[in-house]
């Protein structure tokens, strides 16, 4: 997974830095905020669905094993982001839903960066 995954986790990254300033969590601000996370959080979903294509893993050793260890980290990642869907525009504690999704951004490109690293053929020789 090159670049592909960037733009989508870098566009949520930058919508959860935009939670309002406590004193300004009502109404319009604080609704804008949500349905902005709720969209960005689609493309992260989109990504973790459709975006990563089947993993190909080069490497002969142990290939059903990686195979079904990055599934299994893709399906409760999915399961993590399901759950956090509603919170976005339910919780009454935005700070709270922020904290949960910045831990999921950063499962989430840990996951990229184990799937790409699978991915990468591994050099021989010297």
């Amino acid at each position: 997974m090159p670049s592909a995954p960037a733009p989508a986790l870098q566009a949520l990254h930058l919508a959860l830095d935009a939670l309002p300033p406590p004193a300004a969590r009502q109404g319009a601000a604080l609704g804008n905020w949500r349905w902005t996370v709720r969209q960005r959080l689609a493309a992260v979903r989109e990504l973790l669905i459709s975006g990563l294509p089947p993993v190909v893993i080069e490497s002969p050793d142990s290939v059903e094993g990686d195979r079904v260890v990055l599934l299994r980290q893709r399906n409760t990642l999915l399961e993590r982001l399901h759950a956090l869907d509603p919170q976005i525009l339910q919780s009454p504690h935005p700070d709270v839903v922020r904290r949960d999704l910045m831990r999921l951004l950063i499962d989430v490109d840990g996951y990229a960066r184990r799937l790409e690293s699978v991915r990468r053929p591994t050099p021989t020789g010297t």
